[in-house]
């Protein structure tokens, strides 16, 4: 038993099993990189010794050091970190966009009609003076 009085210690070591059992898909939570020697634990609270599995996220070098400078939220790392346990690493595009294309061409669509309106209202004017 652990005296409360007692300071916790940083366990960088339990805190990459903490990671390991909830978070299997090995990748920085920000860009998605998959090298293992490039990333570290990042603690979300800032309390090395909180290695609750919410206060938890791998982070490659560059976005840890971008996420203690405060550029990114707590909540977008969480967001971020379960996205890409869901994906795997896998580009999941699907509802994004997807009628880009579409929605596209009805504007060069509605533009060209326009420009026609414009040239048939100038052609008009020149006629009637």
């Amino acid at each position: 038993m652990t005296d409360p009085a007692t300071p916790k210690t940083r366990d960088q070591a339990a805190a990459r099993r903490v990671l390991d059992e909830n978070y299997p898909f090995k990748c920085c939570a920000v860009c998605g990189l998959q090298i293992e020697t490039c990333l570290t634990v990042a603690h979300l609270d800032h309390d090395a010794t909180n290695n609750t599995p919410d206060n938890l996220a791998r982070l490659c070098q560059t976005h840890h050091w971008m996420y203690d400078a405060g550029l990114y939220p707590i909540e977008a790392i969480r967001l971020l970190q379960a996205h890409w346990q869901t994906t795997k690493g896998t580009p999941d595009h699907s509802g994004r966009m997807k009628d880009a294309g579409a929605k596209a061409a009805l504007t060069r669509k509605r533009r060209a009609a326009a420009r026609k309106a414009v040239d048939t209202r100038r052609r008009r004017a020149k006629l009637d003076h």
